[in-house]
């Protein structure tokens, strides 16, 4: 069965977004809950979305957009308005990009936020909208929506190996709680290692355009051993102003 980790990499093509660390889906998250979400509508399996990403061609893009000074058909996108399109049609916005160094620190783990970025995103096909249900584990997204990518560090100061379960909730404006589906953490279930640190991205559906995102604290894990015992607790929330 195809992984979530090779889902994501379709939908959001990394190379566009991402930061080059941690831009990939891990494949056994831990299932969680999301009080915003809606899972009425059956989502694609990923095999079968492996399967259509394999037979279909490669989204053709507007010469209209092509010729929009805007638009980067490679690379990062680092300047709010900059767009650019990914392999199944989904244009991807740029919005707001900050720069960040704000840290949580406890019993030896460490969690640092140095990038946040928003984007609008338009499925321009059928296809792009199902890659974005598959990516998110929603069933119903609304088109075009709204995503925040969160690059952050994790330092691991202590004399052992230890296992992190990465973002465990994320609240938009401390009103909205997203904690499982709509969060694609790759740092979910990953090892850092003695005095070792680590980079991910992890991706966050906000929901519409239209909403007004002005603040997101994320709620970082603890850490645990390989047999699920805790270690470590929980550092405190980091709390970022938009």
């Amino acid at each position: 069965m195809l992984s979530k980790r090779l889902i994501l990499t379709i939908i959001l093509t990394a190379g566009l977004i991402l930061t080059g660390c941690g831009n990939q889906a891990k494949s056994n998250q831990p299932s969680r809950s999301n009080s915003d979400s809606s899972s009425s509508q059956q989502v694609k399996k990923p095999e079968k979305a492996a399967s259509d990403q394999a037979t279909m061609k490669p989204y053709e893009v507007p010469n209209s957009e092509k010729n929009n000074r805007h638009y980067q058909k490679s690379g990062l996108l680092s300047f709010p308005g900059q767009f650019a399109y990914d392999k199944v049609g989904t244009k991807l916005i740029l919005s707001q990009n900050k720069h960040l160094n704000q840290r949580a620190t406890r019993q030896g783990l460490s969690y640092q936020i140095t990038d946040a970025k928003r984007f609008n995103n338009n499925a321009k096909t059928k296809q792009a909208l199902q890659m974005a249900q598959q990516a998110f584990n929603i069933g119903n997204i609304p088109n075009p929506y709204q995503t925040l990518q969160i690059k952050f560090t994790v330092k691991n100061n202590t004399s052992h190996a230890v296992k992190i379960d990465g973002i465990q909730k994320i609240s938009l404006n401390a009103s909205r709680t997203i904690s499982a589906n709509g969060i694609s953490d790759p740092s979910a279930g990953q090892t850092i290692k003695s005095n070792h640190t680590q980079t991910f991205s992890a991706m966050i559906l906000v929901g519409p355009t239209n909403f007004k995102l002005n603040q997101f604290s994320v709620h970082f894990s603890g850490s645990f051993n390989d047999s699920g015992q805790p270690i470590t607790k929980a550092p405190a929330v980091i709390t970022v102003k938009l």
